[in-house]
């Protein structure tokens, strides 16, 4: 069953108590007071609870980048965080299943976390710290940040009921409350921006960053909704959803370590204009968010007997996910705003090819927020609408899973690609602030088409020693022709990898080591400070880092 998201947002368990629980969790107790199976003493009944324990080590081994560090919105995450311990992490997530007569049931889970390397940070430097307390420039992180990372903390993540009945020769299926659904074919994070699914879910943006290579099911945030599946025939099935609320993008916070940019998300308080002058400043203001209910999409998928395989048809409409900045120059504040009825009309295709899994996805969008220069905002009252460009766009992927077998190098391995491209149609609304216009040439200008890609491959090696398999993850992503005209759709030669080691216990425990970086080009002005990164990778190309991680479930 895929997780899902609920109607209660975060847990309220005071801090202190789940101060206990993580202590509990690196004792130890946890693992002997959990249970994988209940027995109900029911066989209609089915209980089960699992409990993941993972710990996460992370080292920084570059140094930091004056010309990154010169630019006030771009180095609270960068000065907090000098060449050493940026995490040290213990994360628990506990699920638990209850199903009556294989077919009605329902689903919590629940994370907490603490990450003790958020307790003392390394900047020093209060005149570029986007921070405030007490209304004047300070040092830390916001209480948002410093709640989802350093913690301790928790929050319910799913929390839904289903069913499913028969009518007439109707399979009908369902699922009322907090969870997550992914329509499309979507693959890695890339596709994650440009497939069908694209705002259907809350992305973790953080976990995309700390974890190149990651699959786009990983990232999804459950949101409180109602979806419906109904099978009409063995061949064609029809879905729908209804969203109850809205939540937006989870990327990294200002002042946390791939936090790039220290205007965007939710602890974002302030916008350095001149680093050290008091009162140049513009303050956080209120973000326009027009629609927090009322997103909803309806699907048809169809597997005739001629093909082998499923194609998928879809519309959904929706309040973006991710924010355009504005800038209000006559209160001197600036907000987030997200644009609402955006439409999504689309098709996919899984098929297989050649012993390879092969999913596509085709998309266009009308109503899209484009990329914006928001230095070309004007002063005063903003409209009623969302204050950037919008557009028409279209959007398109396609990708691969395979395995190969027995090799001289290795016992077997696995591999993912996927391939996404997107362009622009039409600009339909504020024009004038569409970075690609011809009066805008900075280094991110969007080019009419944008390609990139995303690569996993996993060889591994079967009994090492006894009860142990080896495998060495490598993952690599880059932007390879244009930037593209949509938030975090990619830019040209911007990009991750990783490069790791894995070795899998008695199919209990997991120990990872593994390096991450970044790279992408930037602009620099006179006095040799970033002032355009073409892309988020490109300001963190000097935060390359050493992890390590367990991770087992009981």
């Amino acid at each position: 069953m895929k997780s899902a998201h609920l109607w209660v947002r975060e847990s309220r368990l005071p801090k202190a108590a789940l101060g206990i629980a993580v202590a509990a969790m690196s004792s130890g107790l946890l693992q002997n007071a959990s249970a994988v199976a209940i027995d109900t003493g029911n066989p209609d009944v089915q209980l089960r609870w699992d409990n993941t324990i993972r710990y996460n080590l992370g080292y920084r081994v570059e140094s930091q980048d004056n010309s990154i560090l010169g630019n006030p919105n771009f180095d609270d995450g960068n000065r907090n965080f000098e060449r050493g311990v940026v995490t040290n992490r213990l994360d628990l997530l506990s699920e638990a299943d209850i199903v009556f007569n294989q077919r009605y049931g329902a689903r919590v889970s629940a994370a907490a976390w603490y990450d003790q390397a958020y307790e003392n940070l390394d900047n020093d430097n209060v005149a570029t710290s986007n921070h405030r307390n007490n209304n004047q420039p300070a040092l830390g992180l916001s209480r948002y940040a410093d709640r989802y990372y350093n913690g301790p903390s928790g929050e319910i993540l799913d929390a839904f009921v289903f069913g499913q009945t028969d009518l007439a020769d109707m399979q009908i299926n369902g699922k009322l409350g907090q969870h997550s659904l992914a329509w499309g074919e979507a693959l890695l994070t890339g596709g994650a921006v440009h497939g069908v699914s694209y705002s259907q879910n809350p992305l973790d943006l953080g976990k995309a960053q700390a974890s190149p290579g990651i699959e786009a099911k990983e990232l999804y945030r459950p949101q409180p909704q109602v979806s419906t599946q109904v099978q009409l025939t063995p061949e064609l099935s029809l879905a729908a959803q209804y969203f109850f609320d809205w939540e937006r993008m989870q990327m990294p916070e200002a002042g946390t370590y791939f936090g790039a940019q220290d205007i965007v998300n939710e602890g974002a308080e302030s916008l350095v204009v001149v680093p050290g002058v008091p009162g140049v400043r513009f303050l956080r203001g209120s973000d326009i968010i027009k629609e927090k209910h009322g997103d909803y999409g309806v699907a048809a998928r169809w597997r005739p007997q001629w093909l082998d395989g499923t194609l998928g048809f879809y519309y959904r409409n929706f309040t973006d996910k991710l924010p355009q900045v504005y800038l209000q120059a006559s209160t001197r504040t600036f907000g987030l705003a997200y644009g609402d009825d955006v439409d999504l009309y689309g098709v996919s295709l899984s098929t297989m090819l050649g012993g390879l899994s092969i999913g596509v996805d085709l998309n266009y969008r009308t109503n899209m927020p484009l990329v914006s220069n928001i230095a070309g905002l004007p002063a005063g009252a903003l409209p009623e609408d969302t204050p950037g460009a919008r557009g028409n766009t279209a959007h398109g992927l396609i990708n691969a899973v395979g395995t190969l077998g027995d090799t001289a190098l290795f016992d077997s391995a696995a591999y993912a690609a996927e391939l996404t491209w997107n362009t622009w149609t039409a600009v339909t609304d504020n024009k004038a602030l569409f970075k690609g216009n011809d009066s805008y040439t900075a280094l991110d200008k969007p080019d009419k088409n944008a390609l990139a890609m995303g690569l996993n491959f996993t060889p591994t090696w079967y009994q090492v020693f006894p009860g142990a398999d080896l495998s060495l993850p490598l993952s690599y992503s880059q932007g390879l022709h244009g930037n593209s005209a949509v938030t975090l759709g990619g830019n040209e030669d911007t990009g991750s990898y990783a490069v790791g080691v894995g070795l899998d216990y008695l199919s209990q425990y997991r120990f990872d080591l593994k390096y991450v970086d970044f790279f992408g080009d930037v602009d620099k002005g006179a006095n040799g400070v970033v002032s355009v990164a073409n892309g988020t990778s490109a300001i963190l190309k000097d935060r390359g880092l050493i992890t390590f991680t367990f991770k087992t479930t009981i």
